[in-house]
């Protein structure tokens, strides 16, 4: 991510390393990844459920069920407030959501590409009631063994698929 002005007072930013900018009034600045959270829903017939992405960018692609983190919201909270969000789900209706992998990504948003930093979970579904809302525009369903990886809207989806199946298969 290339950063050019400084947040604080507007001034032009020199880069001085990798992700660390400092602008003329000595503000120091640092492009960090942004916190996202993800969800794989997966069947006891190892099926694994995606979401099938309503907006841009990257619309028509698969991804986990998840977004960005709100604030200083913990990674759970996150991943609870988004299923509620994007399925209409209750925790009740899935199994306490596992730590699988976090991955790195690039969403791209107007015109930049920013980083971002995808802490993934799995859990299993207690009800078929899913209703797709908000940015999934629909649900697909793969077998876990046969999920079409260029299919799969970022690196970081693809690192969290694999490594899923790393563990289950």
């Amino acid at each position: 991510m290339e950063m050019n002005f400084c947040r604080r007072c507007g001034a032009p930013l020199t880069h001085l390393q990798q992700h660390v900018y400092e602008c003329e009034n000595k503000h120091i600045l640092f492009a960090n990844a942004s916190p996202t959270v993800g969800i794989f829903f997966v069947t006891e017939d190892n099926q694994v459920l995606l979401s099938v992405r309503g907006i841009e960018p990257r619309k028509g692609m698969l991804d986990s069920f998840g977004g960005f983190v709100d604030g200083a919201e913990p990674l759970e909270v996150a991943v609870a407030r988004e299923l509620e969000e994007e399925l209409g789900l209750k925790p009740g209706d899935y199994t306490a959501p596992e730590y699988l992998t976090s991955g790195v990504g690039n969403y791209p948003y107007k015109n930049e590409v920013l980083p971002i930093l995808s802490s993934f979970f799995w859990s299993r579904l207690l009800t078929n009631n899913l209703q797709p809302q908000d940015d999934v525009a629909d649900i697909a369903t793969y077998s876990l063994a046969e999920v079409p990886l260029e299919k799969l809207h970022d690196e970081d989806i693809v690192h969290g698929i694999k490594t899923l199946q790393q563990k289950l298969l």
